[in-house]
């Protein structure tokens, strides 16, 4: 007995110090000292223009089948450039696609912080044909191979776990087949009943569970001020700086009931959905709707002397809010480019200033207690958008995807690179982020 429990109690010690050695073995056996995918193919408005339209197009497939489904049709060069915009929007990842023979191969490198170990972790995909749904056949993690049936069910799990239903799986398994044609995949679908339903359903629950206790209440209380707010005098060439200063000074008063980055999360939200007349509860959820009724904005509130670049700024300020830095970066630079490529006004560096200092903005506001108490002291000492919105002078505007590719290039080009930084250290050199960025 006694021999048992000193066994028992060996094992006890020995298995922990065993699993994490494993662990370190492990990492150290796949983290690689060089990128298999070097650089992604720069991003252009020819790419973000195919990407959007290759997910409206299946996203219209899916939503509109009737019960005998329907086949999907991508192509080589589609997949390759919606991976050159998730290269894009997440700085540390490059990818690749390509199709050999009845497979489809994704390669992707992702760059680490600085280790001893290695500087990257290279992975690999391989998706064969099927007549029966759809899997990654072969999984590569640096060198190590592994089957890689388990990766799709398990993101599947994942995701119904988080979402507390079988969405996921039920949309995983209306996949019936997959087979490659020259260079078209040919996916066949026949997608649950209530497709549509079941997609917008997900992104409530989702989105119901990424907000802290407190925060609705907080962001109706802004909306409400708001509306009263606007109720006030005219609004013709009206400065956002008239709305954003009296909601910084009642943040700044209740910070001691919550934190500095909970009000100004809450005040930000509140400006988002008041001014974009309650579309960006479709990526949040009905955070204002659900507790009282939208009303419609002024239509003469500007920055800049305009109302597209105040559009700019809080569209990019409510991307931001909902997602990651770098995406909010990368989708301002996304409408740039559409706007370049579709026959709308051009591509404007006055534009992307806007999207960057809303940015910024968003950044800074929830970044911690002391960068968010600074911001709001900055905004309510200065009470003008020049505290917190750059100058636009000499920023070019206006350019067709010709004139801008014969100019800059791409967004990778040094050129392009250049304007980028003038503007970021305009942004750099405001007011509220004068002790918090430099």
């Amino acid at each position: 007995m006694l021999k048992a429990l000193c066994l028992t109690i060996v094992f006890a010690i020995l298995l922990p110090a065993l699993i994490v050695t494993a662990t370190v073995a492990l990492v150290f056996y796949v983290v690689e000292k060089e990128p298999l995918v070097r650089q992604s193919a720069p991003v252009d408005s020819g790419t973000v223009a195919a990407g959007k339209a290759l997910l409206q197009r299946i996203v219209l497939q899916v939503e509109s089948a009737d019960a005998s489904g329907t086949t999907l049709a991508v192509t080589e060069g589609e997949l390759r450039h919606l991976a050159q915009l998730g290269s894009h929007t997440f700085a540390r990842l490059d990818t690749d696609v390509y199709f050999d023979g009845a497979t489809i191969n994704s390669r992707m490198s992702l760059r680490l912080i600085p280790n001893p170990v290695g500087d990257y972790l290279n992975l690999v995909f391989q998706v064969e044909q099927s007549s029966e749904g759809i899997n990654i056949d072969r999984l590569s993690i640096g060198p190590l191979n592994l089957p890689g049936r388990w990766l799709l069910p398990l993101i599947a799990y994942l995701a119904d776990t988080v979402l507390q239903d079988q969405q996921a799986s039920l949309l995983l398994a209306s996949v019936r087949g997959f087979r490659i044609e020259g260079d078209t995949a040919l996916l066949r679908v026949q997608p649950p009943s209530d497709v549509k339903a079941q997609f917008k359903q997900a992104v409530k629950t989702l989105q119901a569970s990424r907000f802290p206790p407190g925060e609705q209440e907080r962001v109706v209380q802004y909306y409400e001020y708001l509306v009263r707010l606007a109720e006030q005098g005219d609004h013709s060439g009206r400065s956002l700086s008239a709305y954003l200063t009296p909601l910084m000074v009642a943040a700044a008063n209740r910070r001691e009931r919550s934190s500095a980055v909970a009000e100004n999360r809450a005040v930000i939200w509140a400006l988002t959905i008041y001014f974009s007349y309650g579309e960006f509860e479709t990526l949040v959820g009905d955070l204002v709707s659900s507790q009282r009724a939208l009303v419609r904005p002024p239509s003469g509130v500007t920055l800049g002397g305009r109302r597209d670049l105040m559009a700019h700024f809080i569209y990019s300020a409510g991307i931001t809010l909902a997602t990651q830095q770098g995406i909010g970066i990368a989708a301002g630079e996304f409408k740039e480019l559409l706007d370049s490529g579709n026959g709308g006004s051009g591509f404007s560096f006055a534009d992307l200033a806007a999207d960057r200092a809303g940015v910024q903005f968003v950044t800074t506001a929830t970044s911690n207690e002391p960068a968010a108490r600074r911001l709001q002291q900055g905004i309510v000492a200065n009470n003008s958008e020049a505290a917190f919105f750059p100058d636009i002078s000499g920023l070019a505007e206006g350019l067709s995807d010709v004139q801008f590719r014969r100019q800059y290039g791409s967004t990778q080009s040094e050129n392009y690179r250049k304007q980028v930084a003038l503007i970021d250290q305009r942004i750099a050199r405001l007011p509220v982020y004068q002790g918090i960025l430099n």
